[in-house]
């Protein structure tokens, strides 16, 4: 009885899945190999398993997926940018004033992430406002390496392994 059982275990885990996770609603800025990244689509995957990193770019040309190892990975950054709405703040304002203060005067985050392979090489992407920890978190879990920020954007990433950066460090590299 204990043999089927220990046999049993072994087959499950044998034909387990490996580890994957996918996010599903980033841009493309930039990957290797990629000329035109259709920037304005969020329509692209990115897709983490225990040995791979997959970004997928349906409307990217002349190629449309790029992979990457996880030892290939020489560096994490990640980087946001506020703005605020005032243009639909003034038209929300024209109907409501409270809604088009609150419209105008509340920022908008983008939040982007680049990943630096060891060869010099660069994917960037830009995450959605609801999927960006989930993919720092899929990023740092996979290449294991901190997560480079600047002082300022530092705190949008508390609980993560992160390096901070100076400000003049991370202009110099842009």
């Amino acid at each position: 009885m204990k043999g089927t059982a220990s046999l049993l275990i072994v087959v499950m885990l044998i034909s387990a899945p490996a580890y994957s996770q996918t996010v599903s609603k980033v841009r493309v800025l930039t990957a290797p190999g990629v000329t035109d990244t259709a920037q304005k689509d969020w329509n692209n995957t990115l897709a983490v398993s225990d040995k791979t990193l997959k970004l997928t770019c349906p409307k990217c040309s002349p190629i449309q997926s790029v992979s990457v190892a996880a030892g290939d990975i020489a560096s994490l950054r990640y980087g946001q940018n506020a703005y605020h709405h005032w243009v639909a703040g003034i038209v929300s304002g024209v109907l409501s004033l409270g809604v088009g203060l609150i419209v105008g005067l509340m920022p908008h985050h983008e939040h982007y992430f680049s990943i630096d392979t060891k060869d010099g090489k660069s994917l960037g992407i830009q995450a959605d406002k609801s999927d960006f920890k989930q993919i720092a978190g899929m990023l740092q879990n996979f290449a294991a390496l901190p997560i480079q920020v600047s002082q300022k954007d530092a705190h949008y990433l508390n609980g993560f392994n992160i390096q901070v950066t100076a400000e003049q460090d991370d202009k110099q590299s842009h």
